[in-house]
């Protein structure tokens, strides 16, 4: 296996995609430890730890530790793995975007692509409001105002937006499937 990996480091090329990865994760990690202001992360967290064993364990689980924490990327890629199952779902339902995936050609894979996008943003934008509203109705916010609100969703709909487009450069620009990879580092 270190054979493998020295032969791997030699090639420029796949040295390039290998450092690329690593600096998105390096990123990745480093949005996972910055959190949202005008939230009490102690009680956040013990919060949620008396919720383990429920959905929101599981949701935790799969953020890296990061919805505890109340981190910019705390919805993680949940949002766009949900709206990738939903448009494939309707895929099937819909004749048109049937259609556009089956006889769109690379065209079509796109427009496909980009509705994901779209979908993703809503599901962030539903799913942020969420987490805002368990936070303010277990007393977790520091801050519960307008401004407040609109600061700490709009900083999970973009940290999660950002996390989407980084899983799609790595998956460009670096090695093997990026949404994948940042769930694994999650």
């Amino acid at each position: 296996m270190i054979q493998t990996i020295k032969k791997a480091w030699g090639i420029p090329e796949l040295r390039k995609k290998i450092v690329f990865t690593a600096l998105i994760l390096l990123i990745f990690r480093i949005g996972n430890a910055i959190p949202v202001p005008w939230v009490d992360t102690k009680m956040l967290s013990e919060y949620l730890s008396a919720m383990s064993t429920t959905v929101l364990g599981l949701y935790d689980v799969m953020s890296g530790g990061a919805f505890a924490s109340a981190t910019i990327f705390a919805l993680g890629v949940q949002p766009y793995i949900n709206s990738s199952i939903i448009i494939q779902l309707l895929t099937i339902a819909i004749p048109p975007l049937e259609r556009l995936a089956r006889e769109g050609g690379e065209e079509g894979k796109k427009k496909i692509q980009s509705i994901t996008r779209y979908a993703t943003v809503a599901i962030a934008i539903l799913q942020g409001w969420g987490y805002y509203a368990l936070m303010k109705s277990g007393n977790i916010l520091t801050s519960t105002g307008f401004w407040a609100a609109l600061v700490i969703i709009v900083s999970f709909i973009a940290g999660s937006s950002f996390v989407m487009w980084m899983g799609e450069q790595i998956t460009e620009f670096g090695i093997g499937n990026g949404i994948s990879i940042i769930l694994f580092a999650g």
